[in-house]
């Protein structure tokens, strides 16, 4: 979805993922280069694309280990944010302390359970309508790995955590 969405509003997106096959689909999407991050170093590979300045803008899901990565491929003036639900491992931003502390660099977190329910009902409803268009446009749109019975909630999550799926994984209700 970030490609399309990126493609729709003209931004050039470089993308990370942890396995070599997973460039090619990457590529067909539209994004417009892709690196492996078991290749090296990201921040490396970022420069290698774009020069010794680094990158602008960053967006990142996890935090981690590869969120340090992209976090260290961001020019002076960069901004990241990190977005989703914060549970599991906390977000690093590197282990040199001078780092962190040269440039003016700025790290967000965005949650969107926490973030909707303080919008006026306006603002919600153009925020809804602005999501239907893009939907319609194809522009935000996800494919579906596998649909799994609420009852094997149990396959559906060994699923989920597989290696190469590609799209989601989705729980639906037993037809009655």
């Amino acid at each position: 979805m970030i490609i399309r969405l990126a493609k729709h509003d003209g931004i050039r997106t470089i993308n990370v993922v942890r396995r070599r096959e997973a460039v090619a689909e990457l590529e067909q999407l539209g994004g417009d280069a892709v690196i492996v991050s078991t290749e090296g170093p990201i921040d490396e590979q970022v420069r290698k694309i774009v020069g010794p300045q680094g990158v602008k803008y960053a967006i990142d899901p996890v935090g981690g280990e590869t969120g340090t990565q992209i976090y260290q491929a961001l020019g002076v003036e960069g901004r990241m944010l990190v977005y989703g639900s914060l549970t599991g491992e906390p977000i690093h931003v590197g282990a040199d302390p001078r780092f962190i502390l040269a440039g003016r660099r700025i790290l967000e977190v965005f949650w969107l359970g926490y973030w909707f329910p303080r919008l006026d009902g306006a603002t919600r409803r153009q925020l809804a309508q602005e999501r239907v268009s893009l939907q319609r446009a194809g522009i935000l749109a996800t494919s579906a790995a596998q649909r799994f019975p609420l009852d094997k909630i149990s396959a559906a999550v060994i699923q989920a955590e597989a290696t190469g799926r590609q799209g989601k994984v989705l729980l639906v209700p037993e037809k009655s």
